[in-house]
């Protein structure tokens, strides 16, 4: 009896030592890459690495990989109907791309027992299948970041506890953090999304950013049956450091949206003046701000009705980015240059007041373009409304019996 209560011991300590060699045989790091200039990089890239030391391979499996080859890739990506592909290719292969637009590159290698790492690599390897290997791209919910999530998550025996910072956060936040060297991808990104990007999240929700999710992971706990915790990240290396002389900004234009926005507000004021004092209206601007106005709010309500992007079916702008301007442009056209009156500027110079008087108070927080963008429409409505009402009612009525005179 002694001699086993004596090889007990020893039997453990065989046991737990083969389990730890068998886990080392498969390393498996969290790779994240910091952002880049390009509009689909501005928010950094998440992969995994996995190194079977027995196979003698080391991949990385990235669930980032588009085709733009596909057929109607344009019209699918407006749509919504983009799929994404989970690749794996070699590890050397991997990092110079994030080299040479100066990304850093911060492994995380994971503290896993054997049967974990094992699960992982089986998961990987099945994602990258033909029949398993392309999903649905979801920008905000099922994207490089996620994918990985997901396979870790259901791959950890035991409770995986994150270390979540108390900060509550929108979308729109964490969004507007990324491109705030980037205005006009900024102000693009607000004008298209709406009211749903500005919910306060929960914190799992905001892993869809690859470094929320690395320094999630960087405090995380696996916690067993018996309550024994082991953290989930036994070591977290540079593998590529940033490059700041070869990243850049995006203000390659000299202004930003909202000093562009002002900017034609002033022209815009300038022109009513002299229209004023004048006394003759500048149509041709008119048509021209129409059909801007006309073809954003096409994209806006298409996108509003049609598309499977996140969030664009509740942007509160199509109340005043929408088609109208476009159908109506010929018979306000047609009003201008015979000098009748159009019902069209006090309706629009009354909807857009109100617009903009609610704005405060609505759930969706709006472009800085908006502002001068709405300022600068107002503002023809109400040019047109001063020149009518310095005209006489007898003029207008002539203008009006010459342009029937002109139909007949």
């Amino acid at each position: 009896m002694k001699r086993i209560l004596l090889l007990f011991p020893i039997l453990l300590y065989a046991i737990f030592a083969n389990a730890t060699k068998m886990a080392e045989d498969i390393v498996v790091s969290v790779i994240t890459c910091s952002p880049g200039q390009e509009v689909y990089s501005l928010y950094g890239h998440t992969a995994i690495r996995v190194q079977d030391k027995r196979r003698g391979t080391d991949h990385v499996f990235n669930y980032g990989v588009f085709d733009f080859n596909t057929d109607y890739f344009a019209w699918k990506f407006v749509l919504g109907h983009t799929d994404y592909i989970c690749m794996a290719s070699p590890w050397e292969y991997f990092t110079g791309e994030y080299e040479r637009r100066g990304s850093s590159v911060v492994a995380q290698r994971l503290n896993l027992t054997d049967s974990e790492a094992r699960k992982i690599a089986d998961y990987l390897y099945t994602n990258i299948t033909p029949e398993n290997r392309t999903y649905r791209y979801n920008f905000l919910k099922n994207n490089c970041t996620t994918r990985v999530m997901d396979c870790i998550d259901s791959c950890i025996e035991g409770t995986l506890v994150y270390a979540w910072k108390d900060t509550l956060l929108t979308y729109r936040n964490i969004l507007h953090e990324y491109t705030r060297d980037y205005p006009w991808s900024q102000d693009g990104n607000d004008l298209l999304l709406g009211a749903d990007v500005d919910t306060v999240l929960s914190h799992r929700a905001t892993c869809f950013i690859p470094d929320y999710y690395m320094n999630a992971l960087s405090g995380a706990v696996v916690r067993n049956e018996f309550q024994d915790t082991r953290q989930l990240v036994a070591s977290t290396d540079t593998l590529v450091r940033p490059n700041h002389s070869v990243r850049q900004t995006g203000k390659s234009f000299p202004l930003d949206p909202w000093q562009t926005g002002w900017i034609c507000f002033a022209v815009s004021l300038i022109v009513l003046l002299v229209e004023y004092y004048t006394r003759k209206m500048f149509w041709p601007l008119d048509a021209m701000l129409m059909l801007l106005h006309g073809a954003a709010g096409c994209i806006i309500l298409f996108l509003f009705c049609f598309s499977e992007h996140p969030a664009v079916d509740s942007n509160w702008l199509v109340g005043v980015l929408n088609p109208l301007p476009l159908i109506l442009m010929p018979s306000i056209i047609k009003a201008a240059w015979h000098g009748h009156r159009s019902m069209w500027h006090y309706f629009m110079a009354v909807w857009l007041a109100l617009f903009m008087l609610f704005i405060p108070w609505m759930p969706q927080q709006m472009p800085l373009l908006l502002i001068p963008v709405l300022s600068t429409l107002l503002g023809r409505q109400v040019s047109y409304i001063l020149h009518y009402s310095r005209m006489p009612a007898k003029k207008l009525a002539t203008n009006r019996k010459k342009a029937a005179k002109k139909k007949k």
